[in-house]
């Protein structure tokens, strides 16, 4: 077990051999749940897991939310799909719109996005943001809402100040290595706003164009943490002092599932 805790702020599960690994290397992890099956069965393995003394003492999160490319399927039935669950889970999301990947007519991603705002807003959720070229447009809608955001791979460098003026966290990831709009926001996101991720070993596998193991979602994790430790000018291990603090600061309201 590593001494140093973090927490992987967004992230997909394969399989419970996969979460068995981020508890056995010391990562706590914010599960992302995109529709109620996925959830419940998450959940259920997951208690049967927690079942095991050694692993008791530790948390687990999830997040719900209809993605943008779920957006048109769920448009009818956002209450009956998942608003009895987002009484439940720790943070709504992710949740947004999507101008390069996603098909769905903006009408309909933007109806959706909205809908499921004031359901977090109700239930006084933190929400995880999915921006993907359509950044000024999510920035003006979340403009009237006070709550708190974790914006969620932004990889932009246009309006990175008016979302620190806004009071949103940011998740860094690998993409720092391979990114330079991410390397922009690690440099200018305040260290008080700072979280990591790694958007599940799917999203590994697309970014670095390999196979990756639950094994190595810890180190993957800690290269993330020296990056952002020598773009920020700051000791690793203050680095994960900072990252542990939001991360705690962020999560200790809403508790686990």
């Amino acid at each position: 077990m590593n001494k140093v805790l973090l927490y992987d702020f967004h992230t997909h599960i394969r399989d419970m051999d996969d979460l068995e690994k981020y508890y056995e290397y010391g990562i706590i992890p914010v599960i992302n749940c995109q529709n109620r099956d996925e959830y419940r069965k998450i959940k259920n393995n997951i208690n049967k897991l927690l079942e095991h003394i050694k692993y008791s003492k530790y948390n687990f999160y999830f997040s719900i939310g209809i993605h943008p490319n779920d957006s048109k399927k769920y448009i009818e039935d956002i209450d009956h799909i998942y608003k009895d669950i987002v009484k439940d889970v720790s943070l709504v999301g992710e949740i947004g719109m999507d101008g390069l990947w996603c098909d769905v007519n903006f009408d309909i991603q933007e109806k959706v996005f909205i809908e499921s705002l004031n359901m977090a807003r109700e239930y006084n959720k933190p929400v995880i943001l999915h921006t993907k070229n359509m950044e000024k447009r999510i920035l003006d809608i979340i403009s009237d809402y006070d709550m708190n955001f974790v914006v969620h791979w932004y990889s932009c460098v246009d309006y990175v100040q008016e979302y620190i003026d806004k009071g949103c966290y940011f998740t860094i990831g690998p993409a720092i290595l391979t990114d330079p709009s991410v390397i922009y926001l690690a440099k200018h996101v305040p260290n008080n706003r700072l979280l990591i991720e790694t958007d599940g070993l799917d999203a590994l596998e697309w970014l670095f164009k390999k196979t990756y193991s639950s094994d190595q979602i810890r180190s993957i994790l800690e290269i993330v943490v020296d990056e952002l430790a020598m773009i920020k000018g700051v000791t690793v291990e203050d680095m994960y002092q900072i990252l542990e603090k939001n991360s705690i600061r962020l999560l200790k309201n809403i508790g686990n599932t």
